[in-house]
């Protein structure tokens, strides 16, 4: 192996040490090894051929490849900076190298050579998985088209993948550069002082007079939840959907384009059927059904919440003819009308409740439950090296005290770094034959409220939810045993993987859990009983709203990839201002670039796919009700959803996973009854 900072076994990680200008050379070493690796295997004559040399060897041939991609990736989204660049080649030599691969005959003949000399009953029902899988994945990617189709879709794959990390990039750096200038403390009414003062010095420091509050995740919730001037709430709203994306409307177009043009050359109707074909609702018609059927169902509700919320602002500035603007209501969370009115219902002011949240604590006692139910228990590690000196780092054993997996937790929101909060899986170790040799390892990022100099970090219940649906993620990954390495969590069915994250999410509102996460940051004193009884009360608070913004998202991608560009008769922008203003009954503006920075269907994983937070959260609902009846923290049942569920990754279907842990398959029943929905 050459001298490189990037470079080591795949099952290390090196901070402390990593260069982004070695990322050229380590990207071509790597990309060598696999060649090397892969030519050598197609060399074995047929009837040598088994699963351990071929299978095996063709699947682990770009372990290094994946896992410097991987490392550079990462830190582009955490760091930024020169990253950035590398991140941009680092795409470009695996779109093409994956392209070669996917498309490659003599991988795809190897495979079936195996099929045929290695009959079902000689291997496991794993290896037999994994096998079919891979021919089927072959057969879906196009290997099997003639030569001048099959280069067109290399070029259409290769384009696709520059567009996502451009998207991406695009969003970061205008986040960096969007804030609003406002004149007088007057227009800041409402904001904690910590927030006031630093925005006063982030105009001195751009030679300006008066206040600039920079954008960022905490400060937009902050300003739409708490400032009690309208100017203000709507200057930030105008920011947030404008946010200087203007650079992403090609790049969205030619993806839609591209994405169409490749399900066609695949055979495939439109990109959605080609992309769910694979996962639980198997293509775009069923989805969009699920997501028609779902919304009709909440949308009485959503028009009495609605309603509710305009006769309570009406009486609140004392104007009988206010009606309500998007900046009052666009978003999954409780904006500054919603917020008085639930401080008015059940009496909770969320910058006395952030008291008793320290990130600390909320941490401690989330590993507490984990404890509880998966026998699981936790350590800090200082001595790992860390990209920021925000991170921390954890180390996880199991009930025989082996060390099964370490992740990486960067919590804060700061400059360069990505919006968003996600999980990222670096290194899945093995698990046959039930060894523990090597941890799993990965990454938990977010961009929670920060500390300030007087102040530890003070979440609010709903950034609460962010720690535990990305560690939900974690402990999907940390737990598993698979018997292939190559079936870990991160294989699973999309429209299946927000499941075991969304499940976490409950027991953050279980009385028990909240008297274990909460104490003063000042005094220490736990939160008192009638304060969790309030926030108990208030869970459901517009919660047929919050299901409203989710179905905007996901009508919006899911329409994009069956219907457009096929009818060009409205842009992607106004199709979704089309939806909002629908669903809102609410013009939406103009000028709103939302669509732009829709990272998840441009520049994730969700394209066609946005719709699988509903579905996943039926089937958590379900799972959920199953703890409720025998005892949300019941270890028993706890290690059966360990061993039926997050253990088993993706070596059987998800709808097995679901039929073992349940016993029948999932219904959208128990969501509908958790958010009082009448059917």
């Amino acid at each position: 192996m050459i001298k490189n900072s990037l470079l080591h076994p795949v099952s290390e990680l090196h901070f402390d040490r990593y260069l982004a200008k070695d990322t050229r050379a380590a990207l071509l070493f790597t990309e060598k090894l696999v060649w090397e690796r892969i030519n050598r295997s197609l060399e074995i004559p047929k009837s040598e051929r088994t699963f351990q040399n071929t299978v095996r060897a063709l699947t682990e041939s770009s372990e290094e490849f994946s896992a410097l991609t991987n490392t550079v990736s990462h830190l582009d989204s955490v760091l930024g900076g020169s990253w950035s660049a590398a991140d941009t080649q680092a795409t470009q030599v695996a779109s093409k190298l994956y392209n070669e691969l996917g498309l490659h005959k003599g991988i795809y003949t190897a495979l079936l050579e195996v099929r045929e000399v290695m009959k079902p009953k000689s291997l496991t029902t794993a290896q037999n998985k994994l096998l079919d899988d891979l021919i089927r994945d072959y057969k879906r990617g196009g290997v099997a088209l003639p030569p001048t189709k099959k280069q067109k879709l290399k070029e259409i794959n290769e384009e696709l993948s520059k567009i996502a990390t451009k998207f991406g990039q695009n969003y970061a750096k205008a986040t960096d550069k969007c804030g609003i200038m406002v004149a007088n403390r007057a227009q800041l009414v409402g904001l904690g002082e910590e927030t006031v003062l630093t925005a006063k010095n982030e105009a001195k420091l751009k030679k300006l007079e008066g206040y600039w509050v920079q954008f960022s995740e905490p400060n937009y919730l902050a300003v739409m939840s708490q400032c009690t001037d309208k100017t203000t709430r709507r200057a930030m709203y105008k920011a947030a959907k404008t946010i200087g994306l203007k650079p992403n409307i090609p790049l969205c177009l030619r993806a839609l384009e591209l994405r169409r043009e490749k399900a066609i050359l695949l055979g495939y109707k439109n990109y959605a059927d080609f992309a769910l074909e694979d996962r639980m609702a198997k293509n775009g018609k069923i989805a969009g059904s699920f997501l028609d059927k779902l919304s009709n169902l909440y949308m009485p509700t959503i028009n009495k919440e609605f309603k509710e919320l305009e006769l309570f602002a009406r009486e609140y500035e004392n104007d009988p003819m206010l009606r309500l603007g998007m900046a009052d209501v666009d978003s999954g969370l409780d904006w500054f009308y919603a917020e008085k009115l639930r401080n008015k219902l059940f009496d909770i002011d969320e910058s006395v409740t952030r008291e008793y949240f320290p990130i600390s604590k909320v941490i401690f006692g989330m590993f507490e439950t984990l404890s509880i139910l998966y026998g699981v228990s936790f350590v800090k590690n200082t001595k790992l090296k860390r990209w920021h000196e925000d991170v921390e780092v954890y180390e996880i054993s199991d009930e025989a005290d082996k060390h099964i997996a370490t992740v990486w937790c960067d919590w804060f929101a700061r400059r360069q770094k990505h919006g968003g909060a996600w999980m990222n899986g670096f290194f899945v170790a093995d698990r046959s034959s039930g060894k523990v040799e090597k941890p799993h390892l990965g990454y938990v990022v977010a961009n929670l409220t920060g500390p300030t100099p007087k102040k530890p970090s003070l979440l609010g219940i709903r950034e609460v939810e962010t720690i535990w649906h990305e560690f939900g993620h974690f402990m999907h990954l940390a737990l598993g045993r698979t018997e292939l390495e190559e079936q870990s969590m991160q294989d699973i069915e999309w429209d299946f993987v927000e499941a075991p994250s969304q499940i976490f999410e409950n027991w953050v509102w279980q009385p028990d859990v909240l008297a274990k996460i909460t104490s003063h940051y000042k005094t220490d004193k736990q939160i008192p009983s009638v304060v969790i009884n309030k926030l108990l009360a208030a869970r459901q608070f517009r919660i047929a709203s919050k299901a409203g913004r989710q179905f905007i998202l996901a009508k919006t991608d899911i329409l994009l990839h069956t219907e457009y560009p096929l009818n060009k008769t409205k842009d992607p922008l106004q199709l979704h201002r089309d939806i909002k203003t629908q669903a809102y009954g609410i013009t939406a503006e103009k000028w709103d670039l939302e669509l732009m920075s829709f990272a998840h269907i441009f520049a994730g994983g969700y394209a066609a796919g946005y719709y699988s937070y509903k579905w996943a959260e039926a089937i958590e609902a379900d799972f959920f009700e199953k703890f409720k009846q025998s005892g949300v923290l019941n270890p028993k049942l706890g290690r059966e959803y360990r061993d039926k569920v997050l253990a088993r990754g993706a070596e059987v279907k998800a709808e097995h996973l679901v039929r073992d842990f349940l016993g029948r398959d999932s219904n959208i029943d128990a969501m509908l009854r958790r958010d009082g929905i009448k059917t």
